[in-house]
């Protein structure tokens, strides 16, 4: 006997890293092209003063630790603040559409789709169990199961294709919530 395991997935494990990743990389693309305003501007200034600098290397080593660890520390912490910030809006987004009445309806229709394909499948099995035993009431028996098989299996297309539709308007409004 097998068992059938189901992995559920959980949106907000997915949604939570993918959304900071998201805002990681716009914030590193941010800071580069400030970073790189930054040298530019500091270079021209540098020229500027070259006469007077102090060129030793260790000077200058010094100099540019203290920048990029002050810069490092500005971003690091920008990057915590914008993670959370991250976190909080998927949460919110994906909150409003669960909460979306099309959402709901979907997840219901879903629900009276399965238990009509579980409804058909018995039917079918039972149909097929009682074939199997042969002779003439077999075969009336078999022929009133058969119709009822039908009748759920049509039901259950019937069901399928609402949820389909249910679905797409949630996806659609979940769309227009995106960005807001």
């Amino acid at each position: 006997m097998t068992t059938k395991s189901r992995t559920k997935l959980d949106l907000k494990t997915v949604q939570t890293p993918l959304y900071a990743t998201v805002g990681v990389t716009d914030l590193a693309v941010e800071a580069v092209r400030e970073y790189v305003a930054d040298v530019q501007t500091r270079v021209r200034g540098y020229q500027k003063t070259v006469a007077n600098a102090d060129l030793q290397p260790k000077v200058l080593r010094d100099q540019v630790v203290t920048v990029v660890s002050s810069r490092v520390d500005a971003n690091v912490a920008a990057l915590n603040d914008t993670y959370g910030d991250l976190v909080k809006r998927g949460e919110s987004l994906v909150g409003r559409i669960r909460r979306q009445q099309s959402s709901k309806q979907t997840v219901k229709s879903a629900e009276t789709t399965v238990s009509k394909a579980k409804t058909t499948r018995t039917q079918a099995t039972k149909a097929t169990k009682t074939a199997g035993r042969g002779a003439r009431k077999a075969t009336t028996t078999a022929k009133k199961q058969s119709a009822s098989s039908k009748s759920s299996a049509k039901a259950t297309v019937t069901a399928a294709k609402k949820t389909a539709s249910s679905a797409t308007n949630a996806v659609t409004d979940a769309a227009e919530k995106v960005g807001d």
